[in-house]
């Protein structure tokens, strides 16, 4: 059996540069100048990939990263909020794990080497006998305070316990590479690499629009192919039959959880490859399309 999530990440027109720079400003320009629903921290790295790089996820959805294997099959949507309360979705990628590494792995390993300096979404950086924290390209309200946790395998312990036995080193924002044995500090195996187009893959050049929702609504889409083959697959094989991106909540959070269906591995392959035959389509009527949505601006960061 072959594993297939249904994902939303935050792409937001930033309501500000300040206190951003680097590779992580670049990024931000480019939502700003609508080039592509990038995510906020380029996690997933849409932006290191459309560059030519390897696509890679390693900061947003701990659990499912953690619980993720090799051969699963994830579909990745953007949302963005939109001026009277709605968010628009747009579908931006159809994507397979091929390997499952530590945050270390952009930095070791030679695959990596040619777009290094683009990956932001590692969360540390190397140096001498050791590793440190290294969002300090962009304001605090965009750093992730829990980075460690994140990251690390948790052997266990809760999360206000992790916090407390790594207190010191959230305060000094580094680690030794000796602190990283057992019984210590662990590393997970939570930095997801996808596969490279078109190697079970595609990842849309001008994602098309897809649904349109109202916050404290589910979503009404406007593509029912990609509605049918996406949401509405998982519906006829969930016994929740959920067949919305977005749910409604009274406490309006965490209303993007993924979705997680499976199907037989031939079958999903099958699927895969009629799913991006219809993106491609969605993908190019999109761009014959003149007039451009207005998007809204507002501060976005990962859960």
């Amino acid at each position: 059996m072959t594993a297939i999530y249904l994902v939303c990440f935050h792409s937001q027109e930033p309501e500000t540069f300040h206190g951003s720079r680097s590779q992580y400003l670049r990024v931000e320009q480019a939502i700003h100048d609508d080039e592509w629903p990038y995510d906020n921290g380029d996690d997933p790295s849409f932006y290191v990939a459309r560059k030519g790089g390897l696509l890679t996820w390693g900061v947003c959805r701990q659990d499912l990263r953690n619980a993720i294997a090799c051969g699963t099959i994830v579909v990745f949507f953007s949302f963005t909020s939109l001026p009277n309360d709605q968010i628009l979705y747009r579908l931006c990628a159809v994507a397979t794990v091929t390997d499952k590494l530590d945050h270390r792995a952009v930095h070791r390993k030679q695959q990596f080497s040619q777009f290094r300096d683009l990956y932001i979404n590692t969360m540390i950086s190397p140096v001498k006998a050791g590793w440190r924290y290294g969002e300090i390209d962009r304001r605090p309200s965009q750093r992730h305070k829990d980075w460690l946790w994140r990251m690390a395998h948790h052997q266990g312990m809760t999360h206000k316990k992790f916090d407390k036995k790594h207190a010191v080193t959230y305060r000094d924002g580094w680690f030794p590479d000796r602190a990283l044995v057992p019984g210590e500090l662990l590393l997970a195996n939570n930095y997801v690499l996808f596969s490279s187009p078109p190697d079970r893959a595609y990842i849309s050049s001008d994602p098309p629009e897809v649904a349109i929702a109202m916050k404290g609504q589910h979503e009404k889409w406007t593509n029912n192919k990609l509605r049918t083959i996406t949401v509405g697959t998982a519906a006829s094989r969930l016994t929740s039959r959920r067949d919305y991106l977005r749910v409604v909540n009274r406490s309006g959070r965490n209303v993007h959880r993924q979705i997680r269906f499976d199907m037989a591995t031939d079958e999903a392959s099958r699927w895969r490859d009629a799913l991006i035959a219809a993106l491609k389509e969605a993908t190019e009527r999109q761009k014959k399309q003149s007039t451009k949505r207005v998007r809204g601006v507002g501060s976005a960061k990962c859960s």
